[in-house]
């Protein structure tokens, strides 16, 4: 019984979780052959001030890439 369990930031919909949940049940039957029936799979998520990567908190980082985005796209829109 092949167990997967997911770790990752909030923020997802439902809709989403489910849609990789059910990809990921596919990729252990297709890649290894196991059951579908058998898959088990769950997410844990954690807030995003609850990670930090190379020194920087998620939360300073999804907030860093977007102004970075708004100042990009301010430039083309110019």
């Amino acid at each position: 019984m092949p167990l997967v369990n997911v770790h990752m930031a909030e923020g997802r919909t439902p809709e989403a979780k489910k849609a990789l949940m059910e990809a990921i049940t596919d990729a252990m039957h297709e890649h290894i052959g196991a059951p579908r029936e058998s898959v088990r799979v769950w997410i844990d998520e954690f807030p995003n001030t609850d990670f930090m990567a190379g020194g920087e908190l998620l939360k300073d980082k999804q907030e860093r890439l977007a102004r970075e985005r708004d100042a990009r796209d301010e430039s083309t829109n110019d």
